[in-house]
């Protein structure tokens, strides 16, 4: 009997000392970053702050009782000890199709990291929680509706899905890869009117790749208004003619 319950406490110690500090007593850092992308979320203190924008500054969530609490009962599941070893299923990352992302845990003198992942398609052993924060962050925020990465799938009525052209807006800046060289420059947003300004673009040259992205760059001058349609965004000129179309990934 004395041995059985040897082993019983044994076991209860291993499964609960991986997680010994509430998330009252702990530091927690999220960050997902790529060419058109930025966030970074801190958890220190019961305070919950967003940065949506590169050089931008923390803005504090205000967060109810229950969310603290979600977010508490969330953060218990954790197992630090593994914490370290966790890495996404998925490396779109790799070719920009996702911003990288990665999350550190600091507990007294301690800090854990994880390996890195796909921004949205965290780890599973995280995902309710990493899930979580980002919906807190997404609800802070007045809402853009073209914020996202897409996968470009036509260009002046040529289907161009299968080349892996993209396009992607985070709050000020767009960017994207049209064929040879990636490129950036800035939007500006009113109701359902968008316009771009030039272009700037790495100095590549793609022999036979660098039609459409010449193309591109000359015809997003023109785009003036956009439609979400699901998760569709169709850009159109003020003839009513279809620039551009891409579905977010």
């Amino acid at each position: 009997m004395k041995s059985l319950f040897s082993i019983f406490l044994v076991f209860f110690l291993s499964k609960g000392c991986s997680q010994e500090q509430f998330i009252s007593d702990v530091k927690i850092s999220y960050g997902a970053n790529s060419r058109g992308f930025h966030r970074t979320i801190q958890i220190e203190n019961k305070t919950f702050s967003v940065i949506n924008t590169r050089d931008g500054k923390p803005e504090v969530v205000e967060l109810s009782d229950e969310q603290w609490n979600q977010l508490g009962k969330l953060y218990s599941k954790i197992d630090l000890k593994t914490f370290n070893d966790l890495e996404g299923p998925t490396m779109e990352r790799a070719y920009d199709g996702k911003a990288h992302a990665d999350m550190s845990i600091i507990v007294k003198d301690k800090t854990y990291t994880t390996k890195g992942f796909d921004h949205t398609i965290p780890p599973a052993k995280i995902k309710e929680f990493v899930d979580y924060i980002n919906k807190l962050a997404d609800d802070s925020v007045v809402k853009n509706p073209v914020l996202g990465s897409y996968s470009v799938e036509e260009l002046l009525s040529n289907d161009v899905s299968k080349k892996e052209y993209f396009i992607s807006f985070d709050a000020e800046k767009v960017s994207g890869f049209m064929g040879c060289n990636m490129y950036s420059g800035i939007y500006k947003l009113q109701d359902e009117s968008i316009s771009f300004g030039p272009m700037m673009s790495t100095r590549k040259y793609c022999e036979n790749a660098m039609e459409n992205e010449t193309l591109w760059f000359k015809v997003s001058t023109e785009v003036t208004y956009f439609k979400i349609e699901n998760k569709t965004i169709l850009l159109y000129d003020n003839e009513n003619k279809l620039i551009l179309k891409a579905t977010k990934k």
